[in-house]
């Protein structure tokens, strides 16, 4: 009796509340570090993002000028897809200064899916801009049309080289989650676009053959084609809350069991995407029956292995004996 008084046990599965009140500190801590792990790299994105719009907005202004001037519906359509590609800035800027913000209790683990649905947001727009460039293209091909093909090459120069400014601006901020991702995709799509108008004028003013561009726009729809499946798949797997992709759930098992001997057994094992960088797990484990506090130095084990092997920052771990 005097063993039994002196300090609470380990709840068995069917006991659970006490251990939901003993781990709730450290599942706290662990949520905490990760959340500072993602927002490490938030506000240069934004700085970033903001610079791009101003960019795109400026050179979207003058290509459309210089087609009206030159009678170039290459460059009115590049202006218009410009303007797509700010509205896909402007989208992502977006999610980022929605995703730092404090979501309360409405919303336990805050924003951050917003950038996913920005992700996929972009993904669609990225697909409809190669049906749009394949549709125009095989137009072009039935009925040729003509080019101005040096006022075009000029403007498409100083086009290209906003993109790679954009482009790489966007690179130095981090790639690391999938909003940033799928913008940087977006000015990658935009970049062989001018490199494409750019490569067609060269050979329609040396060689007048109208085929060059609707040939060259084809080729770039099919690279942008493939770059918008893989973010589409991508958000959406994480919507759906698949399993990332370098995690194996057996390994995790069999790592926490091979280097926290007081753990029994593992099972209950989920694990999932807030959003890129941000992991989530949750699990059983079995142990043998002991007080409470002791398992506070197992979970944090756990949490250790979990962070350290893994990646995952967010853990939630029910003890059963």
């Amino acid at each position: 009796m005097s063993d039994s008084r002196a300090e609470p046990r380990a709840s068995c599965a069917h006991e659970h509340r006490p251990l939901h009140q003993a781990h709730a500190h450290d599942d706290h801590d662990g949520h905490g570090h990760h959340h500072h792990h993602v927002d490490l790299h938030r506000p240069r994105q934004r700085r970033a993002f903001f610079v791009c719009i101003v960019l795109t907005l400026v050179m979207m202004v003058v290509e459309f000028a210089a087609g009206i001037i030159t009678g170039s519906l290459m460059l009115i359509s590049d202006a218009v897809h410009m303007l797509s590609h700010a509205a896909a800035l402007g989208i992502s800027f977006l999610a980022l200064m929605l995703a730092q913000r404090t979501a309360g209790q409405a919303f336990s683990y805050g924003l951050y899916r917003v950038e996913i649905l920005a992700a996929l947001a972009n993904g669609l727009t990225l697909a409809g801009f190669t049906v749009w460039i394949a549709y125009e293209s095989v137009q072009r091909i039935l009925d040729p049309v003509a080019v101005s093909a040096g006022e075009v090459t000029i403007v498409a120069l100083i086009g290209l080289a906003v993109n790679v400014t954009t482009a790489l601006i966007l690179s130095r901020a981090g790639l690391e989650d999938l909003n940033t991702k799928s913008a940087f995709l977006h000015m990658i799509g935009d970049t062989l676009s001018s490199v494409a108008i750019v490569a067609g004028g060269v050979l329609i003013y040396f060689t007048g053959w109208r085929l060059v561009d609707p040939i060259l726009s084809l080729v770039v729809a099919f690279v942008i084609g493939r770059w918008s499946w893989g973010l589409l798949r991508d958000s959406t797997l994480i919507l759906m809350e698949r399993k990332p992709a370098h995690v194996d759930l057996a390994e995790v098992a069999e790592k926490l069991l091979a280097e926290i001997p007081e753990i029994r057994a593992v099972h209950d094992l989920h694990v999932w995407e807030i959003t890129s960088q941000f992991v989530c797990l949750s699990a059983h484990i079995i142990v043998d029956d002991m007080p409470v506090k002791a398992t506070q130095a197992i979970r944090d084990s756990v949490n250790h292995v979990l962070e350290h092997d893994f990646g995952i920052g967010h853990a939630v771990i029910q003890v059963e004996c």
